[in-house]
């Protein structure tokens, strides 16, 4: 499975999304990880900055309510400053 999935519930109407953060300086942040949620894939619910431990949880306790990976966003790093609190 993929490090940076994008999930979508069973029902189809809640995709959560991570990506990798790209900090500023242009590097890959190996601690910080973008997170998406959509509603129905048309209205961004949130976005915020959650930790790699956080992200791991998060990712299998979707999978476990099953929800289906349906992207992988690996190579789509995402400008962000998890400092500023919410991204």
């Amino acid at each position: 499975m993929t490090e940076f999935p994008t999930l979508q519930s069973k029902d189809g109407t809640m995709i959560v999304s991570f990506y990798p953060v790209k900090v500023p300086y242009g590097n890959i942040s190996e601690t910080w990880t973008l997170k998406v949620l959509e509603w129905e894939g048309i209205d961004t619910i949130s976005k915020k900055c959650i930790n790699k431990a956080d992200r791991i949880r998060e990712i299998a306790e979707r999978l476990a309510h099953d929800y289906v990976v349906i992207q992988d966003n690996t190579n789509l790093p995402q400008l962000a400053n998890p400092m500023m609190g919410a991204c």
